[in-house]
């Protein structure tokens, strides 16, 4: 039981943001507050976009609908859509304005072009922030804003306070002053509606104390972290892709609230259980993100009491979100290892584990420190940055089998007419297999650079397309530079450029050679034209390509040599190259949902992939490439310098139930943990499937309602995948069983 009377909350904290209830008069509808927030935009016309986006996020702050309900803890916010935010309609209008003024008319047509023949995916990227919770938590919002007076008071004595520095500082002043006003109303609401009922009264304590001082216990901690949530991604359009280290963050709050008795363990479980209930509500397709576990300056785990309530809460929850990272060494005791573990057999799988040993050698070959690389926030999927310290933005995919389909059309995407002129010889003059991988790496090459490009293009225009000033309020070295933390005000101002179809761009090469160069079965232009027909009346050799057992993933020297090539390749374009925010560039091995779009951009390919087809996720074999068993599967993807994709390193396994039964099993799973870490993996999840099982959901959904999947870095409920996914992930589980 997570707490006595839960079940009594649960409807209503599953529905608090899915179907949201609002009291008439208490605030504006939605659309009534998009239209009041464009309106004052225009009559604001002419001043600092810092101060004009803090005016608005004012203007949210005193007018949405609000609520506190005696079945939660945290306040209600407004109808909470994060296509439908409020202050979207004004961040695209001035996206709209960067692209028009300030952008090379080059640059939007290649996205656009790009994009839509599945070359690459592009965006502006605002989704990959993490505050300084350190600073949050000490000094609370009172105390941010104390600090930020202060940085701008030394500017004015110092006689450096520009015109763009005031700005900053008055778009700060602003939005945290906003967000104490809004407590208020919280206060105010609460004290009106409820103030009889004792949870109410306890939240309204809890309030009072945020609103004046920082929080001192493990239910004001846990109460600012939502609000800084909630205010920075719901209304600032900031996305927090981290709540923090949680255990480590709230340990010495929780330990002190049982040691003085403010607090019993049934009423910190009640907390934690609404805490992650916001997010289940919320259920954002790809998750919110928090971690867990980490390494002391001591060299001793930062896994304590609190790190198995938090586990064992949300196992009870049973919720595909929150994603939980866990931080893992050598040092992470056994029976934490091992609860996660039983947790992700029984089919709570929303768990990675991250090597802090494969992230300190990545994070240390890039020229941060070795202390950067122990205290860094593990951030979105399974990302790591340094804390309080970095921001890297992630504009761009790069598709690896994209430069396949190119060859075999001669430069061109056969779909969209959408040509890549790079140099690259025609089909028919090339002779050998060495020939057909420099075609292959000359059409990389231009996709990436073609990417590059656009991103130097864009990004210096961030803070002006979308000033962050609930963000940049909580990094000291924003305040110092006084410049946007999401622009290039962190220390370290990097951007990503990530990757799908890796494993699939192996196959299709490895196809080549074997195929056309070494048994001579066809030529590459027979190829090309059966390619075109999207494998008709070529069935059995399209069978006899995907049961071969030299595909990515069985630990074959001969292929896995050129996963380690073109991961290198990719890695040595991309990494420490000087980006346009005073930041470098990374290399990344995550696909996030691009396995999936691509694979819907691109034609037959020579790896046995029918044309709109998923490719192979992350840095993982295609679905059902892998038939050496997981061993092999590791030594494939090992074969790879994870140091080469320091953006990111992560490989998803599925298993078989009957394969992690009992203590063998466990054991098993853990081993495999370790063996990955150990041959410099980063990040590894799991799907533990029966293929007869998904068949029996794909048939009888009602039945399977809390079936999860991994999809990425997230989960899903299974029956929320569509069936063309649901269908992968069937023929992936009948693989494994075979």
């Amino acid at each position: 039981m997570i707490y006595t009377g839960f079940e009594e909350d649960r409807k209503y904290l599953t529905e608090k943001f899915r179907h949201p209830f609002f009291e008439p008069g208490v605030g504006l509808e939605n659309e009534a507050v998009k239209s009041g927030v464009m309106a004052l935009a225009e009559s604001l016309e002419g001043e600092a976009r810092p101060v004009v986006k803090a005016r608005c996020f004012e203007y949210v702050c005193r007018r949405m609908q609000i609520d506190v309900n005696p079945h939660d803890v945290f306040p209600a916010f407004g109808c909470y859509c994060r296509d439908d935010r409020p202050l979207t309609p004004l961040i695209r209008k001035w996206e709209d304005e960067v692209n028009r003024q300030q952008l090379r008319k080059t640059t939007l047509e290649r996205i656009h072009e790009r994009n839509v023949a599945g070359f690459h995916s592009m965006w502006k990227d605002f989704d990959h922030s993490v505050p300084d919770w350190e600073a949050i938590l000490s000094l609370g919002f009172p105390g941010l804003r104390d600090r930020a007076r202060a940085y701008r008071s030394e500017r004015v004595r110092s006689g450096t306070l520009t015109d763009e520095a005031r700005a900053y500082f008055d778009g700060l002043e602003i939005t945290i002053s906003a967000v104490l006003e809004c407590i208020g109303r919280f206060i105010d609401y609460a004290r009106s509606r409820h103030g009889d009922d004792p949870r109410i009264r306890m939240e309204i304590d809890c309030l009072e104390q945020l609103r004046t001082g920082a929080p001192r216990n493990t239910y004001e901690v846990l109460q600012i972290i939502y609000l800084q949530f909630m205010f920075c991604e719901h209304i600032d359009r900031m996305q927090v892709r981290s709540l923090g280290n949680l255990d480590r963050m709230i340990g010495p709050f929780y330990e002190r609230d049982l040691r003085e008795g403010r607090f019993t363990e049934e009423q910190i479980r009640r907390f934690f259980a609404c805490f992650l209930m916001q997010w289940a509500s919320i259920n954002n397709y790809w998750g919110q993100p928090f971690y867990l576990g980490g390494t002391k300056a001591d060299g001793s785990t930062e896994i304590n009491d609190l790190s198995f309530l938090i586990l064992d809460v949300f196992d009870k929850l049973s919720i595909p979100t929150p994603k939980i990272q866990i931080k893992t060494a050598r040092n992470t005791p056994v029976e934490f290892l091992n609860k996660a573990l039983d947790m992700i057999r029984r089919g709570n799988s929303s768990l990675v584990f991250v090597s802090e040993e494969s992230i300190r050698r990545a994070m240390m070959g890039l020229g941060y420190s070795e202390e950067e690389a122990r205290c860094c926030d593990i951030r979105g999927c399974y990302e790591f940055s340094p804390r309080a310290h970095g921001n890297t933005t992630g504009p761009g995919y790069i598709n690896f089998l994209k430069p396949v389909e190119l060859i075999f059309n001669d430069g061109a995407d056969p779909v969209t007419s959408c040509r890549c002129d790079c140099g690259a010889p025609r089909l028919e003059e090339i002779r050998s297999f060495d020939e057909f991988y420099r075609a292959y790496l000359t059409y990389l090459d231009n996709i990436i650079e073609t990417e590059i490009a656009c991103a130097d293009d864009f990004e210096p225009h961030l803070h002006r397309i979308n000033p962050a000033s609930l963000f940049s309020i909580t990094i000291e070295n924003s305040l110092k530079t006084a410049r946007d933390a999401f622009s290039n005000g962190s220390v370290y101002n990097n951007t990503s450029i990530l990757s799908g179809g890796f494993g699939s761009a192996v196959d299709a090469l490895t196809a080549v050679r074997k195929f056309v160069f070494e048994r001579h079965e066809l030529t590459l232009l027979e190829f090309r034209d059966i390619l075109r027909r999207n494998w008709e009346g070529a069935e059995k050799l399209r069978l006899r390509i995907l049961h071969s057992p030299d595909r990515y993933g069985n630990g074959i020297d001969a292929v896995d040599r050129y996963a380690f090539a073109l991961a290198h390749f990719f890695g040595s374009k991309i990494n420490l190259r000087p980006n346009a925010r005073g930041g470098f560039y990374e290399a990344s091995g995550h696909s996030a949902r691009m396995f999936v779009i691509f694979g819907e951009r691109t034609g037959a390919t020579p790896d046995g992939r029918r044309a709109g087809d998923e490719m192979s996720k992350n840095l993982s074999p295609a679905m059902g490439a892998d038939r050496n068993g997981v061993t092999a599967l590791i030594q494939s993807v090992c074969a790879i310098d994870s140091a080469d994709l320091p953006g990111d390193f992560p490989l998803d396994v599925m298993m078989h139930p009957a394969t992690v039964q009992g203590r063998e099993g466990l054991d098993a799973m853990r081993s495999l943990v370790r063996t990955y870490m150990d041959r410099h993996g980063m990040a590894i999840h799991f799907n533990i499937f029966d293929a007869q099982v998904l068949e029996d959901a794909q048939k009888h959904p009602e039945n399977y309602e809390g079936l999860q999947v991994r999809v990425c870095g997230w989960n899903v409920r299974f029956n929320d995948l569509c069936e063309k996914e649901q269908n992968a992930y069937i023929e992936r589980a009948r693989s494994i069983a075979e």
